[in-house]
C-alpha cells in the first residue's frame, strides 16, 4: 500500500486587523498546530517504515525522506561519500539536510526522458536497485547527484557528487531549458505554433479533450513551469538523445501530472505538446 503523507499549514487573517494581544495567541495557536501536525507526520513516517511500507516504490520513499529529519539521518550511510567537481574525493559526516534537499520539498518534482516510451515503461517496470536524483541549478548552472541504492530492501542514501554543469548529458536542453523557464517572451517564442494539447475532460472522468492552441493562448493557459531549481530522477530507464526531451511534473502527494514535449529542430528547442 503506497504511503502518502500530506502536511497541511493552517494560517488565518483577519482583515479588520487585530491588536497585538489576539495576534500573539494566533501565532501561538498556528505554531501549535504546525508542531502537532509535523509530530504526526513523523509517527505515520516511522510506523511505514516499520511496517516495510516506505519502501515500496522510490517516490514513496523520497517523499517521506525529505519530509522526516530522522528518517533522512537513518538512511544516510554516513560517511558519505563525496566527489566535488573538481574530482576530489572525500567522506562527510553532515549534512545541512534543510538545505540539500529543499528542492524537493514543494508541491512537485521533475523528472526527464527521453520519449514517450520511457515515460510509460516507469509505470510498469520494477524499479532498478540503484536510483540518482538531481538537484539542478538552472540560473546557477550547479548540478548535484545523490546516489540512492536499495540495501536489504531500504533504500539509502549511498554517495554524493558535483558535476560540472556543462559535461552534463543534457546541457543543452538545461541551457534552452534556463531561459524557457524564466523569460516570459522567449518561452512564447519557442511554443510551436499550434501547440498540440491534451487535457483532462472536466465534465466526464478518465476522459481526454484533444486539440491545439496557439502561442498567445498558452500564455493564458499555460500551466506553472518549473524553474530555478528542479529535479531531476533517473531511474536507470532514461536515454537521451539531441532531438526530443520530455519533461514529466508530478505533485509530490495527489499523483497529479503533467507531461511537455519538447522538441528541437534546426537547432532551436520548441514545446511541441502538453499533456496532463
Amino acid at each position: 500500500m503506497p504511503l502518502y503523507v500530506v502536511v497541511t499549514f493552517f494560517s488565518c487573517q483577519n482583515g479588520r486587523g487585530s491588536d497585538s494581544a489576539k495576534d500573539a495567541d494566533s501565532t501561538a495557536l498556528e505554531s501549535s498546530v504546525v508542531a502537532d501536525t509535523l509530530s504526526e507526520v513523523e509517527e505515520e513516517i516511522e510506523e511505514a517504515d516499520e511496517s516495510d511500507r516506505l519502501d515500496t516504490s522510490f517516490d514513496d520513499f523520497m517523499f517521506a525522506f525529505t519530509h522526516s529529519d530522522r528518517l533522512m539521518n537513518k538512511r544516510i550511510e554516513w560517511p558519505l561519500p563525496y566527489i566535488d567537481a573538481e574530482g576530489h574525493h572525500r567522506n562527510v559526516t553532515s549534512l545541512n539536510n534543510s538545505a540539500e534537499f529543499r528542492f524537493l520539498k514543494g508541491d512537485f518534482f521533475t523528472v526527464f526522458y527521453g520519449n514517450k516510451h520511457q515515460v510509460e515503461r516507469q509505470k510498469l517496470e520494477p524499479e532498478d536497485s540503484l536510483v540518482v536524483v538531481e538537484r539542478i541549478d538552472l540560473l546557477e548552472e550547479k548540478l548535484r547527484d545523490f546516489e540512492f541504492q536499495l540495501i536489504s530492501g531500504k533504500w539509502k542514501l549511498t554517495s554524493m557528487r558535483d558535476v560540472v554543469f556543462h559535461e552534463s548529458d543534457i546541457y543543452d536542453f538545461l541551457t534552452f531549458y534556463a531561459r524557457f523557464s524564466s523569460d516570459t517572451l522567449y518561452q512564447q517564442a519557442h511554443v510551436e505554433q499550434p501547440l498540440k494539447i491534451m487535457v483532462l475532460d472536466p465534465e466526464e472522468d478518465d476522459a481526454y479533450i484533444e486539440g491545439t492552441i496557439n502561442s498567445e493562448q498558452w500564455r493564458s493557459f499555460c500551466p506553472d513551469v518549473p524553474g530555478g531549481v528542479i529535479s531531476n530522477i533517473r531511474y536507470g530507464t532514461q536515454n537521451y538523445n539531441s532531438k526530443q526531451m520530455i519533461m514529466q511534473k508530478s505533485g509530490s502527494a495527489n499523483g497529479f501530472q503533467e507531461l511537455f514535449f519538447f522538441t528541437k529542430e534546426d537547432n532551436e528547442w520548441h514545446l511541441t505538446r502538453y499533456e496532463n
